[in-house]
Protein backbone atom coordinates (compact mmCIF):
# COMPACT_ATOMS: atom_id res chain seq x y z
CA UNK A 1 0.00 0.00 0.00
CA UNK A 2 1.30 3.32 -0.92
CA UNK A 3 1.62 5.70 2.43
CA UNK A 4 -0.53 8.36 2.29
CA UNK A 5 0.70 12.19 1.79
CA UNK A 6 1.25 12.81 5.74
CA UNK A 7 2.78 9.39 6.43
CA UNK A 8 4.77 10.28 2.99
CA UNK A 9 5.62 13.79 4.44
CA UNK A 10 6.80 12.03 7.89
CA UNK A 11 8.96 9.52 6.39
CA UNK A 12 10.66 12.84 4.21
CA UNK A 13 11.33 14.44 7.19
CA UNK A 14 12.51 11.75 9.62
CA UNK A 15 14.89 11.01 6.45
CA UNK A 16 16.20 14.78 6.18
CA UNK A 17 16.70 15.62 9.97
CA UNK A 18 19.45 11.52 10.00
CA UNK A 19 21.60 14.17 7.59
CA UNK A 20 23.73 16.61 9.11
CA UNK A 21 21.81 19.78 9.55
CA UNK A 22 23.07 21.74 6.42
CA UNK A 23 21.51 19.07 3.81
CA UNK A 24 18.20 19.53 5.66
CA UNK A 25 16.98 22.40 3.77
CA UNK A 26 18.42 21.01 0.15
CA UNK A 27 17.64 17.27 0.78
CA UNK A 28 13.78 18.97 1.68
CA UNK A 29 13.92 20.43 -1.75
CA UNK A 30 15.13 17.53 -3.70
CA UNK A 31 13.04 14.97 -1.96
CA UNK A 32 9.74 16.82 -2.67
CA UNK A 33 10.69 17.49 -6.53
CA UNK A 34 11.33 13.75 -7.27
CA UNK A 35 7.88 12.68 -5.55
CA UNK A 36 6.02 15.66 -6.45
CA UNK A 37 7.63 17.18 -10.08
CA UNK A 38 6.68 15.77 -13.12
CA UNK A 39 7.84 12.85 -14.96
CA UNK A 40 10.90 14.16 -16.66
CA UNK A 41 13.24 16.20 -14.70
CA UNK A 42 16.83 17.04 -14.98
CA UNK A 43 18.73 17.50 -11.43
CA UNK A 44 21.77 18.70 -10.34
CA UNK A 45 23.54 17.62 -7.15
CA UNK A 46 27.07 18.63 -5.91
CA UNK A 47 28.06 16.80 -3.17
CA UNK A 48 31.93 16.77 -2.76
CA UNK A 49 32.00 14.20 0.07
CA UNK A 50 31.70 10.60 -1.16
CA UNK A 51 30.37 9.36 2.75
CA UNK A 52 27.88 12.44 2.61
CA UNK A 53 26.51 11.70 -0.89
CA UNK A 54 25.56 7.72 -0.22
CA UNK A 55 24.40 9.03 2.94
CA UNK A 56 22.19 11.08 0.88
CA UNK A 57 21.38 8.65 -2.20
CA UNK A 58 20.52 6.24 0.98
CA UNK A 59 18.06 8.88 3.10
CA UNK A 60 16.17 9.55 -0.80
CA UNK A 61 15.95 5.60 -1.50
CA UNK A 62 14.01 5.41 1.97
CA UNK A 63 11.56 8.16 0.59
CA UNK A 64 10.96 6.75 -3.01
CA UNK A 65 9.84 2.92 -1.84
CA UNK A 66 7.69 4.39 0.74
CA UNK A 67 6.15 5.86 -2.35
CA UNK A 68 6.66 3.04 -4.39
CA UNK A 69 9.31 4.86 -7.26
CA UNK A 70 11.84 2.39 -8.44
CA UNK A 71 15.17 3.99 -8.47
CA UNK A 72 18.61 3.14 -10.69
CA UNK A 73 22.18 4.71 -10.95
CA UNK A 74 24.43 5.13 -14.17
CA UNK A 75 28.28 5.52 -12.89
CA UNK A 76 30.19 7.74 -15.16
CA UNK A 77 33.54 5.87 -16.12
CA UNK A 78 35.65 5.00 -18.84
CA UNK A 79 32.95 2.00 -20.33
CA UNK A 80 30.33 5.38 -20.93
CA UNK A 81 33.12 5.99 -23.91
CA UNK A 82 30.94 9.08 -25.08
CA UNK A 83 27.42 11.43 -24.69
CA UNK A 84 25.56 8.98 -26.97
CA UNK A 85 26.69 5.77 -24.92
CA UNK A 86 25.56 7.72 -22.21
CA UNK A 87 22.06 8.56 -23.60
CA UNK A 88 21.26 4.96 -24.48
CA UNK A 89 22.37 3.98 -21.22
CA UNK A 90 19.76 7.14 -19.44
CA UNK A 91 16.95 6.07 -22.21
CA UNK A 92 17.50 1.94 -21.55
CA UNK A 93 17.32 3.09 -17.47
CA UNK A 94 14.37 5.30 -17.57
CA UNK A 95 11.97 1.85 -19.11
CA UNK A 96 11.80 0.30 -15.46
CA UNK A 97 13.31 3.57 -12.85
CA UNK A 98 11.43 6.66 -12.24
CA UNK A 99 14.63 8.27 -10.76
CA UNK A 100 17.79 7.28 -12.37
CA UNK A 101 21.04 8.52 -10.64
CA UNK A 102 23.96 9.71 -12.37
CA UNK A 103 27.07 9.43 -10.58
CA UNK A 104 30.02 11.75 -11.91
CA UNK A 105 33.53 10.97 -11.91
CA UNK A 106 35.51 14.25 -12.14
CA UNK A 107 36.83 15.38 -15.45
CA UNK A 108 34.28 13.45 -17.53
CA UNK A 109 32.13 16.32 -18.58
CA UNK A 110 34.42 18.56 -20.35
CA UNK A 111 32.63 21.68 -22.71
CA UNK A 112 32.22 19.11 -25.85
CA UNK A 113 30.65 16.90 -24.06
CA UNK A 114 28.48 19.27 -22.36
CA UNK A 115 27.29 20.47 -26.13
CA UNK A 116 27.10 17.36 -27.42
CA UNK A 117 24.70 16.57 -24.37
CA UNK A 118 23.32 19.95 -25.01
CA UNK A 119 21.55 19.33 -29.00
CA UNK A 120 20.15 16.17 -27.44
CA UNK A 121 18.03 17.45 -24.95
CA UNK A 122 14.65 17.06 -27.01
CA UNK A 123 15.18 13.76 -27.53
CA UNK A 124 16.32 12.85 -23.75
CA UNK A 125 13.43 14.29 -22.60
CA UNK A 126 11.51 12.59 -25.12
CA UNK A 127 12.69 8.97 -24.58
CA UNK A 128 14.19 9.34 -20.97
CA UNK A 129 11.04 9.66 -19.36
CA UNK A 130 12.07 9.70 -15.54
CA UNK A 131 13.74 12.19 -12.71
CA UNK A 132 17.74 12.38 -13.99
CA UNK A 133 19.93 13.47 -11.03
CA UNK A 134 22.99 14.11 -11.52
CA UNK A 135 25.94 13.58 -8.88
CA UNK A 136 28.55 15.87 -10.15
CA UNK A 137 31.64 18.15 -8.91
CA UNK A 138 31.21 21.88 -8.40
CA UNK A 139 32.97 22.33 -12.23
CA UNK A 140 31.01 20.18 -13.76
CA UNK A 141 28.17 21.91 -13.40
CA UNK A 142 29.33 25.85 -13.30
CA UNK A 143 30.66 23.97 -16.91
CA UNK A 144 26.95 22.60 -17.37
CA UNK A 145 25.57 26.51 -17.80
CA UNK A 146 27.79 27.78 -19.86
CA UNK A 147 28.13 24.80 -21.98
CA UNK A 148 24.73 23.33 -22.16
CA UNK A 149 22.72 26.56 -21.97
CA UNK A 150 19.36 25.22 -23.45
CA UNK A 151 19.33 21.91 -21.55
CA UNK A 152 20.49 24.58 -18.17
CA UNK A 153 17.42 26.39 -19.05
CA UNK A 154 15.48 23.44 -18.16
CA UNK A 155 17.31 22.19 -14.94
CA UNK A 156 14.70 21.49 -12.36
CA UNK A 157 16.62 22.73 -9.37
CA UNK A 158 20.64 22.63 -8.53
CA UNK A 159 21.18 21.25 -4.67
CA UNK A 160 24.34 21.25 -2.46
CA UNK A 161 25.48 18.93 0.23
CA UNK A 162 28.27 19.85 2.38
CA UNK A 163 29.33 18.76 5.31
CA UNK A 164 29.42 21.40 8.33
CA UNK A 165 33.03 20.54 8.79
CA UNK A 166 34.80 17.83 7.13
CA UNK A 167 34.16 14.36 8.19
CA UNK A 168 35.97 13.39 11.37
CA UNK A 169 37.47 16.30 12.48
CA UNK A 170 36.27 17.71 16.09
CA UNK A 171 35.97 21.27 16.78
CA UNK A 172 38.68 23.64 18.99
CA UNK A 173 36.68 23.91 22.81
CA UNK A 174 36.54 27.49 22.05
CA UNK A 175 34.84 27.19 19.19
CA UNK A 176 31.98 25.32 20.70
CA UNK A 177 28.46 27.65 20.55
CA UNK A 178 25.63 27.47 22.42
CA UNK A 179 22.78 26.14 20.33
CA UNK A 180 19.82 28.62 19.92
CA UNK A 181 17.23 28.32 22.81
CA UNK A 182 13.50 26.14 22.05
CA UNK A 183 10.92 28.37 21.72
CA UNK A 184 8.77 28.85 25.25
CA UNK A 185 5.53 28.60 25.80
CA UNK A 186 3.21 26.33 23.79
CA UNK A 187 5.51 24.28 21.14
CA UNK A 188 2.82 25.55 17.84
CA UNK A 189 6.35 24.41 15.22
CA UNK A 190 5.74 23.10 12.00
CA UNK A 191 6.54 18.98 11.82
CA UNK A 192 8.95 20.64 9.15
CA UNK A 193 10.22 22.55 11.61
CA UNK A 194 10.25 20.24 14.23
CA UNK A 195 12.38 17.81 11.98
CA UNK A 196 14.69 20.73 11.21
CA UNK A 197 15.09 21.48 14.72
CA UNK A 198 16.30 17.66 14.91
CA UNK A 199 18.48 17.36 12.73
CA UNK A 200 20.09 20.94 14.03
CA UNK A 201 20.51 19.24 17.90
CA UNK A 202 21.95 16.45 16.20
CA UNK A 203 24.72 18.22 14.01
CA UNK A 204 25.19 19.75 17.33
CA UNK A 205 25.84 16.78 19.12
CA UNK A 206 27.97 15.08 16.34
CA UNK A 207 30.04 18.07 16.17
CA UNK A 208 30.79 18.58 19.97
CA UNK A 209 31.38 15.07 21.60
CA UNK A 210 32.21 16.07 24.48
CA UNK A 211 30.95 20.01 25.38
CA UNK A 212 30.15 21.30 28.58
CA UNK A 213 27.29 20.10 30.34
CA UNK A 214 25.69 23.66 30.57
CA UNK A 215 25.55 23.49 26.46
CA UNK A 216 24.53 19.73 26.70
CA UNK A 217 21.74 19.70 28.96
CA UNK A 218 18.70 21.75 27.22
CA UNK A 219 19.83 20.22 23.30
CA UNK A 220 19.08 16.63 25.06
CA UNK A 221 15.92 17.66 26.84
CA UNK A 222 14.51 18.86 23.54
CA UNK A 223 15.60 16.03 21.69
CA UNK A 224 13.87 13.38 23.25
CA UNK A 225 10.53 15.63 23.50
CA UNK A 226 10.62 16.24 19.67
CA UNK A 227 11.40 12.43 18.90
CA UNK A 228 8.13 11.64 21.19
CA UNK A 229 6.29 14.49 19.67
CA UNK A 230 6.60 12.77 15.93
CA UNK A 231 5.62 9.93 16.76
CA UNK A 232 8.89 8.23 17.62
CA UNK A 233 8.40 6.75 21.02
CA UNK A 234 11.25 3.90 20.51
CA UNK A 235 13.79 6.64 19.66
CA UNK A 236 12.36 9.03 22.44
CA UNK A 237 12.58 5.75 24.91
CA UNK A 238 16.11 4.90 24.09
CA UNK A 239 17.23 8.27 24.39
CA UNK A 240 15.40 9.09 27.80
CA UNK A 241 16.94 5.57 29.44
CA UNK A 242 20.38 5.83 27.56
CA UNK A 243 21.28 9.16 27.08
CA UNK A 244 19.47 11.68 29.29
CA UNK A 245 19.07 9.24 32.64
CA UNK A 246 23.09 9.10 32.84
CA UNK A 247 23.57 12.34 31.86
CA UNK A 248 21.42 13.81 34.91
CA UNK A 249 22.88 11.22 37.38
CA UNK A 250 26.44 11.99 36.07
CA UNK A 251 25.41 15.57 37.27
CA UNK A 252 23.46 14.50 40.57
CA UNK A 253 20.93 16.53 39.31
CA UNK A 254 17.86 14.68 40.74
CA UNK A 255 15.07 17.07 39.70
CA UNK A 256 16.18 16.63 35.91
CA UNK A 257 16.21 12.97 36.59
CA UNK A 258 13.03 12.85 38.30
CA UNK A 259 11.24 14.84 34.68
CA UNK A 260 13.05 12.44 32.68
CA UNK A 261 11.46 9.67 34.52
CA UNK A 262 8.40 11.01 34.38
CA UNK A 263 8.72 11.50 30.51
CA UNK A 264 9.51 7.18 30.64
CA UNK A 265 6.10 7.03 32.17
CA UNK A 266 4.69 8.96 29.74
CA UNK A 267 5.71 6.67 26.97
CA UNK A 268 5.11 3.30 29.42
CA UNK A 269 1.58 4.40 30.12
CA UNK A 270 0.28 5.00 26.47
CA UNK A 271 1.46 1.66 26.03
CA UNK A 272 -0.54 0.27 28.44
CA UNK A 273 2.23 -0.45 31.11
CA UNK A 274 -0.04 1.20 33.61
CA UNK A 275 1.90 -0.71 36.90
CA UNK A 276 5.37 0.68 36.42
CA UNK A 277 4.15 3.77 34.89
CA UNK A 278 2.74 4.40 38.78
CA UNK A 279 5.59 3.02 39.96
CA UNK A 280 7.63 5.39 38.53
CA UNK A 281 5.45 8.30 39.59
CA UNK A 282 5.06 7.34 43.05
CA UNK A 283 8.40 6.04 44.02
CA UNK A 284 10.79 7.94 41.47
CA UNK A 285 9.19 11.12 41.05
CA UNK A 286 6.69 12.14 43.73
CA UNK A 287 9.64 11.76 46.82
CA UNK A 288 12.02 13.87 44.80
CA UNK A 289 9.38 16.63 44.75
CA UNK A 290 8.40 16.39 47.64
CA UNK A 291 11.83 16.75 49.70
CA UNK A 292 12.83 19.29 46.76
CA UNK A 293 9.34 21.44 48.13
CA UNK A 294 8.57 21.78 44.43
CA UNK A 295 4.91 21.96 45.38
CA UNK A 296 3.92 22.79 40.94
CA UNK A 297 5.60 19.26 40.03
CA UNK A 298 4.74 17.84 42.63
CA UNK A 299 1.13 18.85 41.94
CA UNK A 300 1.78 17.99 38.09
CA UNK A 301 2.90 14.27 38.95
CA UNK A 302 -0.31 13.62 41.15
CA UNK A 303 -2.21 14.62 38.21
CA UNK A 304 -0.56 12.12 36.26
CA UNK A 305 -1.11 9.34 38.81
CA UNK A 306 -4.81 10.59 38.90
CA UNK A 307 -4.43 9.69 35.00
CA UNK A 308 -3.27 6.17 35.79
CA UNK A 309 -5.67 5.33 38.24
CA UNK A 310 -8.52 6.65 35.66
CA UNK A 311 -7.03 4.07 33.09
CA UNK A 312 -6.83 1.35 35.80
CA UNK A 313 -11.15 1.96 36.52
CA UNK A 314 -10.40 3.56 39.77
CA UNK A 315 -12.95 6.53 38.77
CA UNK A 316 -13.48 7.68 42.52
CA UNK A 317 -9.77 8.08 43.94
CA UNK A 318 -8.80 9.81 40.32
CA UNK A 319 -11.61 12.24 40.85
CA UNK A 320 -10.49 12.82 44.67
CA UNK A 321 -6.82 13.48 43.77
CA UNK A 322 -7.69 15.83 41.16
CA UNK A 323 -10.39 17.65 43.20
CA UNK A 324 -8.70 17.84 46.70
CA UNK A 325 -4.39 17.67 45.74
CA UNK A 326 -3.75 19.37 42.14
CA UNK A 327 -6.74 21.53 41.57
CA UNK A 328 -6.17 23.91 44.78
CA UNK A 329 -2.40 24.02 44.02
CA UNK A 330 -2.75 25.76 40.42
CA UNK A 331 -5.09 28.20 41.67
CA UNK A 332 -3.40 28.65 44.56
CA UNK A 333 -0.31 29.36 42.45
CA UNK A 334 -2.27 31.26 39.34
CA UNK A 335 -1.29 28.80 36.83
CA UNK A 336 -3.68 29.29 34.42
CA UNK A 337 -2.45 26.65 32.38
CA UNK A 338 -2.64 23.61 34.67
CA UNK A 339 -5.65 24.86 36.05
CA UNK A 340 -7.24 24.56 32.72
CA UNK A 341 -5.49 21.06 32.51
CA UNK A 342 -6.65 19.50 35.70
CA UNK A 343 -10.25 20.86 34.86
CA UNK A 344 -10.42 19.03 31.72
CA UNK A 345 -9.25 15.48 33.56
CA UNK A 346 -12.27 16.35 35.41
CA UNK A 347 -14.81 16.40 32.61
CA UNK A 348 -13.14 12.94 31.35
CA UNK A 349 -14.06 11.51 34.84
CA UNK A 350 -17.38 13.55 34.39
CA UNK A 351 -17.87 12.05 30.89
CA UNK A 352 -17.00 8.30 31.91
CA UNK A 353 -19.65 8.57 34.57
CA UNK A 354 -22.06 9.40 32.18
CA UNK A 355 -22.57 12.76 33.42
CA UNK A 356 -22.16 14.99 29.79
CA UNK A 357 -23.68 18.16 29.92
CA UNK A 358 -21.45 18.76 33.94
CA UNK A 359 -18.67 17.56 31.48
CA UNK A 360 -19.52 19.44 27.95
CA UNK A 361 -20.01 22.71 30.14
CA UNK A 362 -16.38 22.44 31.79
CA UNK A 363 -14.42 21.89 28.49
CA UNK A 364 -16.44 24.98 26.75
CA UNK A 365 -16.51 27.21 29.51
CA UNK A 366 -13.20 26.44 31.97
CA UNK A 367 -10.60 24.77 29.55
CA UNK A 368 -11.19 25.80 25.77
CA UNK A 369 -11.25 29.71 26.45
CA UNK A 370 -7.92 29.47 28.60
CA UNK A 371 -6.32 27.12 25.32
CA UNK A 372 -7.18 30.04 22.71
CA UNK A 373 -5.98 32.49 25.03
CA UNK A 374 -2.69 31.03 25.39
CA UNK A 375 -2.76 30.59 21.19
CA UNK A 376 -2.23 26.20 22.25
CA UNK A 377 -2.66 24.99 19.08
CA UNK A 378 -2.73 21.26 20.34
CA UNK A 379 -4.40 21.41 23.50
CA UNK A 380 -7.46 23.49 21.74
CA UNK A 381 -7.72 20.19 19.27
CA UNK A 382 -7.31 17.79 21.85
CA UNK A 383 -9.82 19.72 23.72
CA UNK A 384 -12.53 19.97 20.63
CA UNK A 385 -12.08 16.19 19.73
CA UNK A 386 -13.34 15.79 23.54
CA UNK A 387 -16.17 17.81 23.19
CA UNK A 388 -16.73 15.68 19.76
CA UNK A 389 -16.89 12.71 21.71
CA UNK A 390 -19.76 13.94 24.11
CA UNK A 391 -21.98 15.28 20.54
CA UNK A 392 -21.47 12.29 19.17
CA UNK A 393 -22.55 10.45 22.42
CA UNK A 394 -25.65 12.60 21.97
CA UNK A 395 -26.24 11.95 18.46
CA UNK A 396 -25.06 15.33 17.30
CA UNK A 397 -23.28 13.23 14.31
CA UNK A 398 -22.57 15.86 11.91
CA UNK A 399 -21.13 18.37 14.23
CA UNK A 400 -18.80 15.59 15.74
CA UNK A 401 -17.70 14.72 12.37
CA UNK A 402 -16.98 17.95 11.67
CA UNK A 403 -14.84 19.25 14.66
CA UNK A 404 -12.76 15.94 14.15
CA UNK A 405 -12.40 16.60 10.13
CA UNK A 406 -11.72 20.52 10.34
CA UNK A 407 -10.35 21.63 13.75
CA UNK A 408 -8.17 18.56 14.64
CA UNK A 409 -7.04 16.93 12.11
CA UNK A 410 -5.26 19.34 9.71
CA UNK A 411 -3.63 20.37 13.24
CA UNK A 412 -1.93 17.31 14.06
CA UNK A 413 -1.23 17.08 10.36
CA UNK A 414 0.67 20.12 10.60
CA UNK A 415 2.27 19.43 14.03
CA UNK A 416 3.57 16.23 13.33
CA UNK A 417 1.53 14.69 15.87
CA UNK A 418 1.54 10.83 14.47
CA UNK A 419 -0.78 9.58 17.61
CA UNK A 420 -2.96 11.77 17.85
CA UNK A 421 -3.71 12.07 14.08
CA UNK A 422 -4.12 8.18 14.03
CA UNK A 423 -6.21 8.15 16.59
CA UNK A 424 -9.19 11.06 15.06
CA UNK A 425 -8.27 9.06 11.91
CA UNK A 426 -9.92 5.82 13.95
CA UNK A 427 -12.31 7.68 15.08
CA UNK A 428 -13.59 9.60 12.29
CA UNK A 429 -13.76 5.91 10.24
CA UNK A 430 -15.87 4.25 13.00
CA UNK A 431 -18.17 7.34 12.33
CA UNK A 432 -18.33 7.26 8.56
CA UNK A 433 -18.60 2.82 8.45
CA UNK A 434 -21.72 3.50 10.30
CA UNK A 435 -23.12 5.77 7.53
CA UNK A 436 -24.39 5.06 4.22
CA UNK A 437 -22.57 2.66 2.24
CA UNK A 438 -20.87 5.08 -0.23
CA UNK A 439 -18.74 5.93 2.77
CA UNK A 440 -17.52 2.84 3.70
CA UNK A 441 -14.13 2.67 0.98
CA UNK A 442 -12.52 6.21 2.72
CA UNK A 443 -13.48 4.78 6.11
CA UNK A 444 -11.71 1.64 5.37
CA UNK A 445 -9.05 3.76 3.80
CA UNK A 446 -8.87 5.68 7.27
CA UNK A 447 -8.71 2.69 9.59
CA UNK A 448 -6.04 0.99 7.33
CA UNK A 449 -4.08 4.19 7.99
CA UNK A 450 -4.55 4.62 12.11
CA UNK A 451 -4.04 0.73 12.53
CA UNK A 452 -0.54 0.73 10.62
CA UNK A 453 0.39 4.14 12.48
CA UNK A 454 -0.69 2.71 16.07
CA UNK A 455 1.16 -0.15 15.34
CA UNK A 456 3.76 0.84 14.47
CA UNK A 457 3.90 2.68 17.50
CA UNK A 458 2.82 0.07 19.44
CA UNK A 459 0.38 1.11 21.43
CA UNK A 460 -2.70 -0.99 22.88
CA UNK A 461 -4.95 1.05 21.14
CA UNK A 462 -4.13 -1.06 17.75
CA UNK A 463 -5.03 -4.33 19.25
CA UNK A 464 -8.73 -2.30 20.41
CA UNK A 465 -8.88 -0.94 16.74
CA UNK A 466 -8.42 -4.21 14.67
CA UNK A 467 -11.08 -5.71 17.12
CA UNK A 468 -13.51 -2.90 16.05
CA UNK A 469 -12.65 -3.45 12.60
CA UNK A 470 -13.17 -7.50 12.53
CA UNK A 471 -16.87 -6.76 14.59
CA UNK A 472 -17.54 -4.31 11.96
CA UNK A 473 -15.98 -6.94 8.85
CA UNK A 474 -13.66 -4.73 7.71
CA UNK A 475 -11.10 -6.19 6.74
CA UNK A 476 -7.37 -6.00 8.32
CA UNK A 477 -4.45 -4.25 6.20
CA UNK A 478 -1.84 -7.38 4.90
CA UNK A 479 0.58 -7.36 7.99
Amino acid sequence: MVASNFELERIRLAAARELPSGCFEDFSRLSRSLLYGPQFQWLLVDAPHEVLRRQVMAALETVLRAARMTSSSVPLSDRIADVPALEKRLVAHARTSDVVHVVGRPGWFDPARWDSFNVRRERLAAQARARLVFWLDADAIALASSGAPDLWAWRGGVYAFRAAQPYGEVPPAHAITRLAAQPTGPDSRSMAERSRRIAEIRSFLAQHPAPPDDLLAAPLDELGRLLHELGEPDAALAHWRTVELPFHRRRKDERAVAITQGQIADILQARGQLDEALRIRQDEELPVYERLGDVRSKAVTMGKIADTLQARGQLDEALRILQDEVHPVFARLGDVREKAITMGKIADILEARGQLDEALRIRRDDVLPVYERLGDVRSKAVTMGKIADILQARGQLDEALRIRQDEQLPVYERLGDVRSKAIVECKIALQLWDQPLAHRQEAQVLFWRALTALRKMGLPEADQLAQAMEQRGVPLPPG
